[in-house]
């Protein structure tokens, strides 16, 4: 069957679908994995002691967001190694976006991020790659720079 043959009537074609929280809150229960719904109505969960949400955005909520925070934070001290590390990090690396913020009592937070345009909708198999791309990505991030800092 070359490239351009029809489907076989044996195989259904799956086409992809609007994204939406409903359907991730359906995925993860057909993983068993834990969730919860915050008070702004975001869906978060927990990841290796790492706070994940999954927002979306965008005029159509078309943008899968899916945001990480490092379960660490660490003294001021540490600023100029942290920004030292993920500018390498993201040298080498597509996934995940990554940054700090300071907070307001001067500690350092550590964040990941990976934003997807689903503008023309996904399959449950393609929204779950995504999904698994983030917590793979993001978590992996985090033991490294775990590692690297000596946390």
């Amino acid at each position: 069957m070359g490239l351009f043959s029809p489907r076989s009537a044996s195989r259904p074609v799956i086409l992809p679908t609007p994204v939406s929280r409903d359907r991730l809150v359906g995925l993860f229960e057909g993983q068993g994995w834990k969730y919860y719904i915050d008070n702004e109505g975001d869906l978060g969960g927990n990841w290796d002691d790492n706070q994940f949400y999954f927002m979306f955005r965008g005029s159509d909520a078309e943008i899968l967001h899916i945001q990480s925070m490092w379960h660490t934070t660490l003294d001021i001290e540490h600023l100029e190694e942290v920004r030292l590390f993920i500018d390498e990090w993201q040298r080498e690396h597509l996934w995940p976006k990554c940054y700090h913020r300071i907070s307001d009592e001067g500690r350092i937070r550590v964040f990941a991020e990976h934003t997807v345009d689903l503008e023309f909708g996904a399959t449950d198999d393609q929204l779950m790659q995504q999904v698994r791309c983030a917590l793979g990505t993001c978590t992996q991030f985090f033991d490294q720079i775990s590692r690297a800092l000596g946390v």
